[in-house]
């Protein structure tokens, strides 16, 4: 498994969005050896990476919630809805 760095973005823009194009780009890269070996998920990289996952997770959720409450209110009885507690 190796990891490889994203693509410049402004090369990436000019060409379009396309899986197989990225697939390919990733590919050409390994085989010319410019990827870096993936790391043993220890260490700093991976806590940081434990980290945003959990954040991007609870990010998610909260906005989740923030929408189910709206469309609660949106669609609530009217009597419900000109209470205020």
């Amino acid at each position: 498994m190796v990891e490889v760095n994203r693509p410049d973005r402004a090369a990436r823009h000019r060409q379009g969005k396309s899986d197989p194009l990225d697939a390919e780009a990733a590919t050409r890269t390994v085989q010319a050896q410019q990827g870096s070996m993936a790391r043993a998920g220890d260490g700093l990289v991976e806590m940081i990476r434990v980290l945003r996952v959990a954040r991007s997770s609870a990010m998610k959720a909260r906005t989740q919630t923030i929408n189910a409450l709206k469309a609660l209110v949106v669609t609530a009885p009217q009597e419900l809805r000109e209470q205020h507690v």
